[in-house]
C-alpha cells in the first residue's frame, strides 16, 4: 500500500498560513484555560507553534523524544491502516489545511486537526498509552460490508466539500449516498469496528476529562474547532460519565454533538477500552469470534492453542457441540507465528482447518512426533480421524515441532473429509495446523501477509486551482504579508490601506484579510483610524454572516492583542509573523 507522502512546505501559501494562525491562534490561547493542564505542555513539546503551520519533519524529531513519530498522509485513509498506525506509536498526519470558508470546521483531515489537535497530548504517558492500544485493538476489530460502504462516502463527501472545483450538485449527490447509507445504519447490527470507531470518537475526537460538571477538554476535535471547542462546555450539551456503553452511542459528523463523554482522568481510558475489549473475536475467540469472522468477510488471523496463527477469509464453519470441528478457509491462506508469515510455510489458496480431539480423546494440539507416527500406515500413508468424525490422510512432507508437540504438517496428497462431506477437499499440498481451540480470532493478517506500507512518492499539500478572483486574493494577501515583514510607521499604513480599498470595490464579503490586516496594524500599533473602520467592517460582517463565522472570537482576540502587544514589533516578531 502506498499511504506515506510527502509533505511539500513551499505548496503552502499566505492565505493558507493565514488560516492556520487564527485558528490555531484563537484556540491556542482559549484552550490553555479550557483544556486539562498537559495541553499547554504538550503543544510544545511536539513541535508546533499557533504562528505558522507546522511543519511535520520537525513534529517527527520532537515526537521521537516521546516515543513517537509522525508521517505525513494525503486525506482520509482506511480506518485499519490509521489504527495500525498509531498502534506503532505513529501520528499519520493529513497535510491538506481547510479552506477559509470551512474555518470552524473542516469535513476532511486536515493539518490544524492532526497537527494542533491530535499531537499535543502524546506528551501525557497514560494519554498516549490509551491511544496506542486502542489501535492495537482497532486494527483487529472486525468491519462490515456496511463500514466499508460509509468510509467511501465519508471521504467522497469530505473531498468534494474541500475541492473549491465542486459544483453544488456533485456535492449535493454525496450529501445524498451519505444520508442514504448514514439512515440504513439505523437498521444494521453495529460491527466490533464502529463499536471502536464510537469509542475512538467520544474519546480521543471528542472527550471530556475531570468531573462531570467542570470538565476539561483532550479530544482532538474539540481542541481544532473554534465553534466547538467553546460551545461544548455551554449547558446544552449533556455531559456524561464515560462508560462501555458509549459505544452504543452514534455520532453525526456533519453536526455538533448534543452530549459528550467525560473520563475520570486519562487512566480512565484504558479501564474502558478493556471492558469494551471483553465483547470482541480478538478477546472471545471460539465459534462466536469464526461467526463474526465469516459475516464480515474481511480477512482473520485465527490464533490457535497450538502456538500458531493461521490467516485467510472463513468461507464455512462446521460446529459440534457448540466448538468448531472443522473451518474452511478461503483468498491466500498463510500460517504465522508470533505476528510474522512462516516462510518454509507454502501458501495456498484455501485450507480446511479441523480442530478439536483425536478418536482416542488426546488434543490435536498435544500430539508429538511419536503420535503421529502410529498414524502412519506400512504404505506410508498419514491417517488420521478427530472425535467429530474429520478424516485427514495424505503423506507427511515435513514435520514442524513447538513445545515438544507437532504444530504443522505438510501434506502431500491430502484429503479431507468432514463425515457428512458437507466440506471435503483434495490438494496436492495441504499445511495441516494441528490444533485444538481458537485462543482469538482478529480482523486483518500477519506481518507478511500483505505488502508493507510504501512511501508514494507524492507530494501534498495538492496544488490550488485559482480562478482569477482568487489569484487576486492570494496576491493581496502576499502584498500584506511583504508590508508586514518590511515596512512601518505610514509606508505599513498606506500599503495596508490600498490592500483595504480593493477589498471594498471587489471583496466586501471577505472578512480574514481585512482581519489579518487588523492584526498587523494592531500589533505595529500603527493607524488608530485604519484600525478602527476594519474593527466596523468586520462588526458589519459577522452580522452579515449572522455568526456562522468566527468573526467575533477574531475580534476578541485582536482586542486583547492591543492590550498586551508592545506599540511597535521588534524585528523577530515581524519576520515571523504570517509565516
Amino acid at each position: 500500500m502506498h499511504l506515506v507522502v510527502e509533505q511539500d512546505y513551499a505548496r503552502y501559501d499566505e492565505q493558507d498560513q493565514a488560516v492556520w494562525r487564527f485558528v490555531v491562534m484563537q484556540t491556542h490561547s482559549r484552550l490553555l484555560k479550557t483544556a486539562h493542564a498537559a495541553y499547554g505542555p504538550g503543544f510544545e513539546a511536539v513541535g508546533i507553534r499557533p504562528d505558522r503551520i507546522a511543519r511535520i519533519s520537525e513534529m517527527n524529531e520532537r515526537l521521537g523524544e516521546l516515543g513517537w513519530s509522525a508521517v505525513c498522509v494525503d486525506g482520509f485513509i482506511p480506518p485499519r491502516a490509521f489504527q495500525a498506525f498509531q498502534a506503532a506509536s505513529v501520528l499519520p498526519i493529513a497535510a491538506d489545511i481547510r479552506t477559509s470558508g470551512h474555518l470552524t470546521y473542516t469535513p476532511a483531515p486536515d493539518i490544524i486537526h492532526e497537527a494542533a489537535g491530535h499531537a499535543p497530548f502524546l506528551a501525557e504517558p497514560s494519554y498516549a498509552r490509551f491511544l496506542r492500544r486502542i489501535g492495537e485493538v482497532g486494527r483487529k476489530a472486525f468491519a462490515s460490508p456496511h463500514d466499508q460502504a460509509m468510509y467511501e462516502a465519508i471521504y467522497t463527501l469530505s473531498e468534494v466539500k474541500e475541492d473549491p472545483s465542486s459544483t453544488p450538485d456533485t456535492i449535493a449527490r454525496a450529501e445524498q449516498a451519505f444520508a442514504k447509507l448514514a439512515k440504513q445504519s439505523s437498521s444494521l447490527s453495529v460491527s466490533e469496528a464502529a463499536k471502536l470507531a464510537r469509542l475512538y470518537w467520544w474519546t480521543v475526537e471528542y472527550g471530556l476529562v475531570g468531573s462531570v460538571s467542570s470538565p476539561k477538554l483532550y479530544g482532538a476535535g474539540l481542541l481544532s474547532s473554534i465553534g466547538e471547542g467553546h460551545f461544548c462546555l455551554s449547558p446544552e450539551v449533556q455531559k456524561l460519565p464515560l462508560c462501555a456503553e458509549c459505544v452504543n452511542v452514534p455520532y453525526d459528523i456533519t453536526r455538533a454533538q448534543p452530549q459528550l463523554f467525560v473520563a475520570e482522568d486519562f487512566g480512565a481510558l484504558s479501564d474502558v477500552l478493556d471492558d469494551v475489549t471483553q465483547g470482541l473475536s480478538q478477546t472471545v475467540g471460539g465459534l462466536s469470534g469464526l461467526r463474526v469472522a465469516q459475516e464480515s468477510g474481511e480477512l482473520a488471523t485465527l490464533t490457535l492453542d497450538c502456538g500458531l496463527e493461521v490467516a485467510g477469509s472463513v468461507d464455512q464453519v462446521l460446529e459440534q457441540q457448540g466448538e468448531p470441528s472443522l473451518i474452511s478457509l478461503k483468498n491466500e491462506v498463510t500460517v504465522a507465528e508470533d505476528g510474522a508469515v512462516l516462510s518454509q510455510v507454502p501458501r495456498v489458496q484455501e485450507m480446511l482447518l479441523p480442530l478439536g480431539y483425536c478418536e482416542d480423546g488426546t488434543p490435536l494440539c498435544d500430539l508429538d512426533t511419536p503420535a503421529i507416527l502410529r498414524h502412519v500406515n506400512h504404505s506410508g500413508i498419514f491417517r488420521l480421524t478427530t472425535n467429530s468424525g474429520i478424516t485427514i490422510t495424505g503423506r507427511i512432507a515435513q514435520t514442524i515441532e513447538r513445545s515438544e508437540r507437532v504444530a504443522c504438517l505438510l501434506l502431500h496428497d491430502a484429503y479431507i473429509r468432514s463425515s457428512d462431506a458437507q466440506l471435503q477437499q483434495r490438494t496436492k499440498l495441504l499445511p495441516l495446523v494441528l490444533a485444538t481451540t481458537i485462543k482469538s480470532v482478529s480482523a486483518g493478517g500477519p506481518a507478511g501477509h500483505e505488502p508493507p506500507t510504501q512511501p508514494s512518492g507524492q507530494t501534498v499539500p495538492k496544488p490550488h486551482t485559482l480562478d482569477e478572483a482568487q489569484l487576486e486574493m492570494l496576491t493581496l494577501y502576499q502584498r500584506a504579508l511583504e508590508a508586514f515583514n518590511s515596512l512601518g510607521g505610514q509606508k505599513l499604513s498606506a500599503a495596508c490601506a490600498a490592500i483595504i480599498k480593493r477589498l471594498d470595490e471587489a471583496y466586501p464579503e471577505d472578512w480574514l484579510l481585512r482581519f489579518n490586516v487588523l492584526e498587523s496594524l494592531t500589533k505595529a500599533g500603527e493607524d488608530a483610524a485604519l484600525q478602527g473602520k476594519l474593527q466596523h467592517d468586520l462588526e458589519r460582517l459577522e452580522l452579515r454572516y449572522a455568526g456562522r463565522e468566527p468573526i467575533a472570537t477574531g475580534l476578541a482576540y485582536v482586542r486583547a492583542l492591543a492590550q498586551s502587544t508592545p506599540a511597535v514589533q521588534d524585528t523577530h516578531d515581524q519576520e515571523e509573523h504570517m509565516q
